[in-house]
């Protein structure tokens, strides 16, 4: 009983450092800056456009 806890254990974290490595690996390829929490407002910049 106790190996199948480990093995239950080891496989949770094990999803959750390859949830990271995929948060980050997406971060990078979209030159972001995401946490899975994110609670920062984000304020976006537009110019108007010249008719």
């Amino acid at each position: 009983m106790k190996i199948n806890k480990i093995i239950l254990r080891v496989i949770k974290w094990l999803r959750y450092l390859s949830i990271a490595y995929m948060l980050g690996f997406a971060n990078v390829l979209n030159q972001e800056t995401k946490t899975m929490d994110d609670t920062f407002n984000k304020i976006e910049q537009t110019s108007e456009d010249e008719d």
